[in-house]
């Protein structure tokens, strides 16, 4: 069997794809109420993984932009703290829709008992899952 690879504008629409299934999944777990109780825990793998796949669709974003010669190759620390920036930047906005979301529907999406300090770890678990996986990237992309 061949080793089949998918072409750049593939792999870089497939980057985006872990992100879309977390979006919607954050709204299953919202219907089904999995952000409480005994299921409290998930947040934080969500966040995790939402910062984990911004840096995955950087990287893929770097390498799409290396191969058609839009983007020099960068040096591993600058593009680890490229892809981190990113899910920060994604983490504040997701936070801020969350704000403006709780503020005009009048829900429950920041889990106001806990306020700053819910958004904080929140942000806090963007960063290592976008650290994590951009990493576990670069020092792949080191190895080739």
């Amino acid at each position: 069997m061949t080793n089949v690879r998918p072409d750049r504008n593939t792999a870089f629409a497939l980057a985006l794809l872990p992100g879309i299934m977390l979006f919607v999944l954050e709204y299953v777990f919202r219907f089904l109420n999995f952000y409480g109780g005994s299921f409290s825990q998930i947040d934080i793998a969500m966040h995790i993984l939402g910062g984990a796949s911004v840096a995955w669709a950087v990287w893929a974003f770097m390498r799409y932009a290396r191969a058609v010669k839009k983007m020099p190759i960068l040096p591993f620390w600058f593009s680890v703290i490229f892809a981190v920036g990113a899910a920060a930047i994604i983490g504040v906005l997701w936070e801020q829709y969350q704000f403006l979301h709780d503020t005009f529907f009048h829900t429950d999406y920041q889990l106001v008992e806990f306020g700053t300090s819910d958004t904080m770890k929140d942000l806090a678990d963007d960063l290592i899952g976008g650290f994590l996986l951009s990493v576990l990237i670069g020092r792949r992309m080191l190895k080739k």
